[in-house]
């Protein structure tokens, strides 16, 4: 065969083999990686499409405020946007690492259902139904926030739970109870995503009680959409919420307990959310800490941390007050506990100072609803209630009464202390259900030893006269300053008295 022959047989098996090795297993490079494969024209390569886990259908979003939409794409997808409520359809990029986001303009609050379409070309699209705007709240802490309506293990349930599941009708309700989740480093989406759930008797059994009580007097009264997201979780530390940037300086020492853990897993995947503000309660595993101001500093350093992440200024934060509790209760003969024991009353103290730290928030006194046996008093109805009756009155501006009768200043007169209180806080003074007024004052004089004086109700102050072993004139006076006591001292609006000291001794 001539050379020429033999060449154009040479070029026809080259042709030959390139055919097959198309319709093969990619060669594999030196590096043992498979050699890059062209996508022939017109056919997508596996185009993706997707929205944040914690942005679904069924949620609320926040009126007023812009509302940002995220989620991942292929690199270069063009996202198109379409709320209902928006007039025109919005447009934006995946970026080169897949994420795209849009702001949709702020809109007021609409009770009527909403549908956001999201699409792409060639993806799957995405539609979000049943979405409601109005207000979101966040709602944090630990065991007591925790706590569900019904009776689920390891609590008892709310007081008269049955009838208060039968009565949750409030569609216009929604909650997102975040999985618990503990993170060294801090994420942008929720590792388990929750789903928005609409209050019915048929779900409202799983929600944290003190947020679906704070919810539904807002939905109540205010007559809008009202979203609560819970992110809480039993036996957690303050300083597992806060954000490792603000445990600096004398709060380094609290770098510790899982410091932050559960801000970077059920905090941290949320700043992007626009949100009215936060409601809170926790302490229980913070209690003994020492000195007990730090409390005052790590709770508001928490505060001041959440509000850099999500940007959105001086949001609220009301918080709670934790409740009565002996935890020597069953340690005593007869049980109930040391009645002169006071460190928790010392701890109460560093959490009412909070309000003077840090501006535009609000704490809701419990003295009266709480059970000396047990940190998990049932009376939730009233705690969300209270928290609601805070944000009434100082984020939305209503007439209401948000406080209990406080302590502003006593007179003497002999034997006997006349105490006032600041405001309007004591109008009506009364004891619940006219009850004898329980007597947990105390009295010192120049010997500066407590003893009980006897008090009792003149308009709306309080008489106490002290014991005749006093040491006259008197020094001081402490109210409720003790571990465990449940009171019954209210205003006419029917909030608690609350637990105060005139004195600064450290005992």
């Amino acid at each position: 065969m001539s050379k020429k022959y033999l060449l154009a047989l040479f070029c026809i098996l080259l042709a030959f083999a390139a055919c097959r090795k198309d319709k093969q297993v990619p060669d594999e490079r030196p590096d043992g990686q498979p050699t890059r494969v062209e996508i022939p024209p017109g056919q997508p390569a596996g185009i993706t499409l997707s929205v944040a886990n914690m942005l679904q259908s069924n949620m609320v979003i926040q009126r007023d405020k812009p509302f940002l939409l995220w989620g991942k794409a292929t690199p270069g997808l063009t996202v198109n946007v379409a709320a209902s409520w928006n007039a025109s359809p919005l447009t934006t990029t995946a970026d080169a690492n897949g994420y795209w986001q849009i702001s949709i303009p702020a809109s007021a609050a609409n009770g009527n259902p909403q549908t956001i379409a999201v699409s792409g070309n060639n993806a799957t699209d995405v539609t979000l139904k049943n979405i409601l705007i109005g207000d979101v709240w966040l709602c944090s802490g630990q065991s007591n926030m925790t706590m569900q309506v019904d009776a689920i293990p390891p609590f008892a349930g709310v007081l008269n739970y049955a009838d208060e599941i039968t009565t949750a009708n409030y569609p216009n309700i929604r909650v997102l109870t975040a999985a618990t989740d503990y993170q060294d480093k801090p994420l942008t989406e929720f590792t388990t995503p929750g789903a928005w759930t609409i209050c019915s008797p048929q779900t409202v059994g799983k929600f944290s009680a003190v947020a679906y009580f704070f919810a539904m007097k807002l939905q109540v009264d205010l007559n809008i959409p009202v979203g609560i997201i819970v992110a809480s979780e039993n036996g957690s530390w303050c300083e597992t919420w806060a954000n490792t940037e603000v445990l600096t300086g004398a709060m380094a020492a609290y770098l510790g307990h899982g410091s932050s853990t559960l801000y970077n897993g059920m905090i941290n995947p949320l700043l992007k959310l626009q949100l009215k503000g936060f409601i809170w309660y926790q302490g229980e595993n913070n209690q003994h800490i020492s000195p007990v101001s730090d409390y005052t500093l790590l709770n508001s350093a928490l505060i001041k941390g959440w509000r850099d992440k999500f940007k959105q200024g001086d949001l609220p934060f009301y918080y709670v007050q934790l409740t009565p509790f002996a935890e020597d209760y069953n340690n005593t003969v007869p049980a109930g506990g040391d009645p002169n024991q006071n460190w928790l009353a010392f701890f109460r103290e560093a959490q009412a100072n909070i309000q003077s730290r840090v501006a535009n928030t609000g704490m809701a006194v419990t003295m009266d609803v709480g059970e000396a046996a047990n940190h998990h008093p049932r009376n939730k109805k009233p705690v969300g209630e209270r928290l609601a009756l805070l944000a009434l009155r100082n984020t939305y501006g209503q007439n209401v009464i948000c406080n209990g009768p406080k302590y502003s200043y006593f007179t003497l007169n002999g034997n006997t202390a006349t105490i006032n209180f600041a405001g309007n806080t004591a109008d009506g003074l009364n004891t619940i259900d006219n009850q004898p007024l329980k007597q947990y004052f105390f009295v010192a004089g120049a010997d500066r030893v407590f003893r009980k004086g006897a008090a009792v109700i003149n308009g709306n102050t309080i008489v106490v006269t002290a014991p005749a072993e006093t040491n006259l004139p008197i020094q001081a006076i402490r109210y409720a300053f003790t571990n465990a006591p449940v009171t019954n001292i209210q205003n006419g609006a029917g909030l608690p008295m609350e637990a105060f000291r005139t004195d600064s001794w450290d005992y």
